[in-house]
């Protein structure tokens, strides 16, 4: 009776695998993040939200030899995204999927200087591809800007962006979109600097060019002065949901913490910058 049971438990093990090996694979990847390539069709992926799988192809056309002049999107046979108007030498596209099986498509082309016009998230609604993240919003506090896809972890979506700031020069944060209200929401306002030209200078502290209130809080109240010539740690910015306003928050050395106000594309500047360490390009 013990031998029975034995060979039946195991040919009930057996039937189990065999029907996991030859069930057809699920549309649903289990990757939230997957990486996809220019110019090549994919067939196993759903894009709609139907739980479908969709044919999807991202095809970018020759300008020359070596960079495209523009790019296209198309969806089971159909047009439904046309970009052109810059010199693309490259794209990063990824799918991403969040835990709640809201799907999107990021398109990130890269032109010189490593920038990324028009780089944004998009999501699949009424037949077409809509803006879900304009990642190239940051016009207002810099004049490069580049984007690249950190990860997914549930319902939220990291990117991290570089900027050529005109508050600290070239600096670098991560921002998380979370799906919020059926959209993604900027939920970051304070990100830690992942990099800056000081950490290529091997310093710590940087020199202000100029005279700064330092406040509270962001647009908060005045607390301290950092004077011409000090020396203070910057470590974190706050960036509003628009990116139109960005605040530093300074250490100064030997002194109090707070917030000074960063400069923007409509701030009275110098060609000495906010702080001395700070480098520019066109």
């Amino acid at each position: 009776m013990k031998t029975f049971v034995k060979k039946g438990m195991a040919a009930i093990v057996l039937l189990a695998a065999a029907v996991i090996i030859t069930a057809p694979a699920s549309v649903q990847a289990k990757a939230s993040n997957i990486q996809l390539n220019v110019n090549q069709t994919y067939k196993q992926y759903d894009f709609t939200g139907d739980q479908k799988p969709d044919k999807l192809r991202v095809s970018a056309g020759s300008s020359d030899s070596y960079s495209y002049g523009n790019y296209q999107v198309h969806l089971n046979g159909k047009k439904v995204l046309s970009i052109k108007g810059h010199r693309y030498y490259s794209f990063k596209i990824n799918r991403l999927e969040l835990k709640n099986k809201n799907i999107y498509l990021s398109i990130i082309p890269v032109t010189d200087n490593a920038d990324t016009p028009g780089a944004a998230i998009y999501q699949y609604k009424s037949g077409r591809f809509k803006k879900a993240v304009d990642l190239d919003a940051m016009q207002k506090i810099s004049t490069h800007n580049s984007a690249k896809i950190m990860k997914v972890t549930g319902n939220k979506i990291t990117v991290e962006h570089g900027v050529m700031s005109y508050a600290l020069g070239l600096i670098s944060f991560r921002l998380d979109y979370q799906y919020q209200n059926q959209k993604l929401v900027q939920t970051t306002d304070k990100p830690k600097l992942t990099d800056s030209h000081l950490k290529a200078l091997k310093k710590s502290y940087w020199t202000a060019g100029h005279s700064m209130n330092v406040l509270k809080s962001p647009s908060g109240k005045r607390i301290a002065t950092l004077k011409k010539g000090q020396k203070a740690k910057v470590n974190r910015i706050y960036l509003n949901p628009k990116h139109t306003k960005i605040y530093l928050n300074v250490k100064i050395k030997g002194g109090k913490s707070g917030w000074v106000k960063g400069w923007t594309s409509s701030s009275p500047q110098s060609s000495k910058g906010m702080f001395e360490e700070a480098q520019y390009s066109g």
